[in-house]
């Protein structure tokens, strides 16, 4: 049986994140205000797709309970989906990390300008 090919994260098909308005910032942040959550997503590393099945079997927690994390992270922006065939691969947004940081900074007073990079 051939191994299934890793699709890329970054592809086409991927949208452009949702800009960041107080309501999106306030949504990740209780994405990542939960431990199982931050433990899903210490699971990718690099830019690694992973499987459900993957995922589950990284965490300590029944199948639904994952279930429930990954929709939570899939509505924040954190994660994507891409269908492959039956499977459902979850790719993380560093992106959308990335600006969540940036825009913390800015609210602590603490943001670095972009022109200083």
């Amino acid at each position: 049986m051939r191994a299934p090919t890793l699709p890329d994260c970054w592809g086409d098909g991927i949208a452009d994140p949702i800009p960041l308005s107080d309501e999106r910032v306030a949504q990740i942040a209780k994405a990542l205000a939960h431990p199982a959550r931050l433990g899903i997503l210490e699971q990718f590393e690099g830019c690694q797709p992973h499987i459900a099945t993957e995922i589950v079997g990284g965490c300590a927690l029944a199948q639904s309970t994952v279930s429930e994390h990954l929709r939570i992270l899939r509505e924040a922006g954190i994660l994507v989906t891409r269908k492959d065939g039956p499977r459902i691969w979850y790719c993380m947004r560093r992106d959308v990390l990335r600006d969540f940081v940036r825009a913390v900074d800015e609210l602590a007073g603490t943001a670095v300008p972009a022109s200083s990079r």
